[in-house]
């Protein structure tokens, strides 16, 4: 009996459902910007002998703590607040967006649901609203950056979207490298904006500073409002100021397609100088043949890096399953000749994956 009792218990919290009970589910706390919409995620039920007059009289009523209505959705154009009830109340669904919200409008809110035959105030969850004329600050994860060169960065940029049909436009500072944004779901069922920029870490981007801006748009032709968190990048490098390269062990590249080899290098600090716009950069397979150079490219490939900023990063173009070979980068400047040996990439050419 125990055991039946427990698996009913779990089987209606992981529905959202409230067997049974008066009860409402929406969030304690949302925060919105002044001239801003706030969509509210709530979620009720009724007791089960009532289920059944949830029908299409009924209305939800939002109200102040101290019982005031202000959003009636029978009459939303006439509400102290105007808004639209999203949520259909006969599914048990009272999600409201509420409209061009006001600091006057910070206040403790509460469910009223009203049918021909039901009324209930649903007073024992409550939630507050604060209404701001400052936007909130983006959260950066992680919120310091401290890495070796050549370490995969992932940062990710999140600020809240309290109104759907404005959520914040999220900007970086710089393209450092691929970005991509979704809209993502809080426990409380709230929405928050994100935005992902990876990127490889390089001595270049030492001491930059990394920021995320968050832009908010308000209704009825208000102006943005923006805000962005920052921090400072901070790439140590422990085998600069000698010949090194750091560049991938191995990739694997399809048939028929490019293959672009991130690279970077160094060299003894008394021959930095040497490293101008005579350089070229040449590519030797494990036999020693140079099966790219810079200064000719033609159709094998193309250097994409900048040899001067010590990136040998590279493309090689049209690679066939005879290019599965071991591969090292050799620097060819005026004054300065040397082959990286110490470090080889393996390229596996394969005919499908």
């Amino acid at each position: 009996m125990a055991a039946a009792l427990t698996v009913l218990l779990i089987g209606c919290l992981l529905q959202s459902a409230l067997c049974g009970r008066f009860e409402v589910i929406i969030p304690q706390t949302i925060g919105v910007l002044s001239g801003s919409c706030v969509t509210i995620p709530c979620s009720f039920d009724v007791e089960d002998i009532y289920y059944s007059r949830l029908d299409e009289t009924c209305r939800a009523l939002w109200k102040y703590n101290e019982g005031t209505v202000v959003f009636d959705s029978s009459n939303p154009q006439s509400s102290a607040i105007q808004g639209e009830l999203k949520g259909d109340l006969k599914r048990k669904d009272c999600t409201t967006t509420l409209n061009n919200m006001r600091p006057e409008h910070s206040n403790t809110y509460f469910l009223r649901v009203e049918c021909k035959n039901l009324g209930h105030n649903f007073l024992d969850q409550k939630l507050h609203i604060s209404v701001t004329d400052v936007p909130p600050t983006p959260t950066l994860t992680p919120s310091t950056l401290k890495v070796e060169e050549g370490t995969p960065v992932s940062l990710k940029c999140s600020a809240p979207a309290p109104c759907l049909s404005h959520p914040p436009t999220l900007t970086w500072s710089s393209s450092l490298g691929h970005i991509q944004e979704s809209l993502q779901e809080n426990q409380d069922r709230t929405k928050v904006k994100t935005s992902v920029l990876t990127f490889t870490a390089s001595r270049l981007h030492h001491g930059e500073e990394i920021s995320c801006t968050a832009v908010y748009n308000k209704q009825h032709g208000s102006p943005a409002s923006s805000v962005s968190a920052s921090l400072t990048a901070d790439i140590s490098c422990p085998w600069c100021g000698q010949y090194n390269t750091f560049m991938p062990q191995t990739i694997e590249v399809l048939s028929g397609s490019c293959v672009t080899i991130p690279c970077f290098f160094d060299v003894e600090d008394k021959y930095k100088l040497n490293v101008d716009e005579t350089c070229r950069a040449l590519w030797k397979n494990d036999q020693g043949t140079v099966v790219f150079d810079s200064s000719n490219p033609q159709t094998t490939g193309h250097l994409t890096g900048n040899l001067k900023n010590r990136d040998c990063t590279t493309s090689l173009n049209n690679m066939r399953p005879e290019n599965s070979n071991k591969y090292f980068f050799r620097l060819d400047c005026n004054g300065l000749k040397y082959d990286f040996k110490q470090r080889k990439l393996g390229i596996s050419v394969k005919g499908r994956f």
